[in-house]
């Protein structure tokens, strides 16, 4: 399958996170003589079975300036000013561009400490590929054995602390009419309310109470988008120690000393 890697968005000044990036995007943030993106295309171009790479949020001028090597082409986008607005860019162009393509794999340019056997046991875990959107997460004690101090955010659902994965499969289809949903989900993200009407009150509720299941969300994610969603859990810690904060980017750098 093809890969459509995010890779948009500036830090501002007053963030911490400046100081590293120096106005560049985060995910040419140095690791170890590499840029975290161009760690993040060697472990997918690596695994068996990514084809095309496609990065959106970094133009082809400022890839060029920065030297990026790959060991195969990868084609980019510019930033399209907001992570929807790169997704649904990204699909678009493999639409346009490969015709054939139904499904993507969706990744973060963050996540640099992946490998492509990482990359191969979640699709893999994906298995038999009859579902339209597959969603990972990663235990606590599994991330924070692996990166000890990390501070990720967690959630506490079916009864466990787990935190997000910043890797996804999904079908070119299910994205392409469920536009104006992922925009509003994104836009009420920081509001519960707003996410409520989406969502139904029902699923907000047991969420804020921690008596959300993994099954809660896998039905309400397929009555909201029209088509069977899977969620993938015990993945490997990698998939979501992401370097969003300075000490989480010094953890990260740590792996490639």
């Amino acid at each position: 399958m093809h890969c459509l890697i995010t890779a948009g968005g500036q830090v501002q000044p007053l963030d911490p996170l400046f100081l590293y990036t120096q106005g560049k995007p985060k995910a040419l943030i140095d690791m170890g003589g590499r840029t975290m993106l161009e760690r993040v295309v060697d472990a997918l171009q690596s695994s068996r079975y990514v084809e095309d790479v496609l990065v959106v949020g970094i133009d082809e001028a400022t890839a060029a300036e920065a030297g990026l090597r790959f060991a195969r082409p990868v084609a980019f986008l510019p930033d399209q000013g907001s992570l929807v607005g790169n997704m649904l860019a990204g699909c678009d162009w493999f639409r346009r561009e490969r015709p054939g393509a139904d499904t993507v794999l969706g990744c973060s340019a963050d996540i640099p400490a992946i490998t492509g056997s990482i990359v191969d046991g979640f699709i893999e875990a994906c298995r038999p590929w009859d579902r339209a959107v597959y969603y990972n997460f990663v235990r606590r004690e599994t991330l924070e054995g692996r990166f000890p101090h990390s501070n990720r955010t967690y959630s506490r659902l079916g009864g466990i602390e787990v935190a997000g994965g910043d890797m996804v499969i999904a079908r070119l289809d299910v994205l392409e009419r469920n536009r104006a949903l992922v925009e509003s989900v994104t836009g009420a993200r920081k509001q519960p309310w707003r996410i409520a009407r989406i969502v139904g009150l029902g699923f907000l509720l047991k969420f804020i109470f921690h008596r959300l299941s993994f099954a809660d969300i896998e039905a309400t994610a397929e009555r909201i988008i029209g088509a069977p969603v899977r969620i993938i859990l015990d993945s490997p810690a990698e998939l979501a120690m992401d370097g969003d904060k300075p000490y989480q980017v010094d953890m990260l750098r740590a792996e490639f000393v």
